[in-house]
């Protein structure tokens, strides 16, 4: 089963993934906790991992209600059709989070080449994924959701890495 990319005003994320319950229609927004500074005070808020984008299984009878919701633009494409995801990576993004693991996400075509590694315990274990070596000389690990020209960045131990060609 796969997921379909809906793509969404901006800031508008949560407000439509209410709006999709309200209509029960299946989705799933990934949220992450990030810190917020204001000139007062700090402060820790839920935010999308994926700015303006809401995963979502429609019915057929539900794929045009579903662009008729109050914040949704339109369904994301990809190769001249609608984007999907597969359920494997909606499980892997969901269970990154709820494992609480760092996840930052960024636009794909930022990545640079770096170390092929295999990742071999843990919830990741036998993900395939790219190594950037940061300035502070931490490893990171960037998951690429190629449909939505995404990534997920995972801070991951060292020591559960293989290099690999």
């Amino acid at each position: 089963m796969h997921w379909n990319v809906v793509y969404t005003a901006s800031r508008q994320e949560k407000k439509v993934a209410v709006m999709l319950e309200r209509h029960h229609i299946q989705h799933y927004l990934p949220l992450v906790k990030k810190l917020r500074l204001w000139s007062d005070r700090k402060k820790w808020v839920e935010m999308p991992l994926f700015n303006g984008y809401i995963f979502v299984q429609p019915k057929p009878a539900e794929r045009d209600q579903v662009l008729q919701i109050p914040g949704v633009v339109k369904y994301l494409k990809y190769n001249g059709a609608d984007a999907k995801v597969s359920s494997p990576e909606i499980e892997l993004i969901h269970s990154l989070i709820e494992k609480g693991y760092h996840l930052e996400s960024g636009a794909s075509g930022s990545l640079r080449k770096g170390d092929k590694v295999k990742i071999e315990q843990g919830p990741l274990k036998g993900i395939e994924a790219e190594v950037l070596k940061d300035t502070d000389g931490s490893e990171t690990v960037w998951i690429a959701f190629e449909t939505i020209s995404q990534v997920v960045k995972v801070v991951v131990p060292k020591d559960i890495l293989n290099a690999h060609g």
